[in-house]
């Protein structure tokens, strides 16, 4: 088990020495190239709404989730000195996405994730002298390849901590709000804590470009961001049902947007192995890209062998 973790100690020497500006940059004149979406299912066990805890599954374990959500102006074009909107380039969208994670050892576990925009509406970058080409109704999203390593010996103790780390593919439509230029590579530490019915879990990490999007001006750049989240369940005595409270930052490098997001939602253990999560969630900074003006979403998700 050390070897695990020394290699993983390893890679994260390797992200921390990396340059704090993406390796190469994009001119974003007619091709939008990074995601909009912030909202992503974390394959495994022990999730919240989008933060995850320590909780890995056991070895040879599958868990498959997928979910629905239907977002509205998650990126809205306004003029750098402010005032009204000249642009919406996505008012409303709706994905799906499936997750699915394996237990590799006691502490180690890998996933996949694949999004989908079902359907699109906006102005892309119409009327604002870029580009007249229409928003794509429907486009793939950046697949993703996640792990997770549990640091603790002890899986039962109340406080868990661990390491996750994703890597998204330029997979996505490029185009339309979709898909980003280049590979993002995305770790953080885990740690999480369970007292009776409640469980609280907080997220810390960055996330790294290896291309950098320019939108319409440098002073709006999609480069390396620190991420964080905070999330809590209560399990209600007796009951198999649990309320979710949730909220996710990520604080751009100075140029680039720092969207936030509140979410609260409902989770219903329907079965010994499956969970249904319903939730609505709101911006918490206008306007920002990434932060929408409202969200709904449901997910449910399956354990076994």
């Amino acid at each position: 088990m050390r070897s695990w973790l020394a290699a993983l100690l390893v890679a994260l020497g390797c992200v921390l020495a990396w340059p704090t500006t993406a390796t190469a940059q994009v001119s974003n004149i007619d091709t939008p190239a990074f995601g909009i979406e912030r909202f992503w299912l974390e394959p495994g066990p022990g999730g919240f709404l989008a933060g995850t805890d320590a909780a890995v599954l056991e070895p040879k374990s599958m868990h498959v989730a997928v979910m629905a959500t239907l977002m509205k102006r998650p990126i809205v074009l306004t003029p750098l000195q402010g005032g009204e909107a000249a642009s919406v380039p996505v008012r409303i969208r709706l994905g799906y996405e499936l997750a699915i994670a394996r237990g590799i050892t006691k502490r180690l576990q890998l996933g996949v994730a694949f999004p989908v925009i079902a359907a699109q509406d906006g102005d892309r970058l119409q009327g604002i002298d870029l580009s007249e080409e229409s928003l794509d109704p429907v486009a793939l999203g950046d697949a993703r390849i996640h792990a997770k390593f549990r640091l603790q010996e002890r899986p039962t103790a109340k406080l868990g901590y661990g390491l996750a780390m994703h890597l998204r593919l330029p997979t996505g439509n490029q185009n339309h709000f979709a898909g980003e230029a280049g590979v993002v590579l995305s770790w953080g530490l885990v740690a999480d804590y369970q007292w009776r019915g409640l469980r609280v879990a907080g997220n810390l990490g960055l996330r790294i470009r290896t291309k950098e999007v320019i939108l319409l001006s440098p002073a709006r750049a999609h480069s390396n961001e620190i991420l964080a989240t905070a999330a809590a369940e209560y399990r209600l005595p007796g009951l198999p049902v649990g309320a979710l409270l949730e909220y996710a930052k990520v604080n751009g490098d100075g140029r680039g947007p720092s969207p936030g997001e509140a979410r609260i939602g409902v989770a219903a253990y329907v079965l010994p192995r499956a969970t249904l999560k319903v939730a609505t969630a709101r911006g918490t900074t206008p306007d920002e890209v990434g932060s929408p003006a409202w969200r709904v979403m449901a997910s449910f998700a399956y354990e076994g062998r």
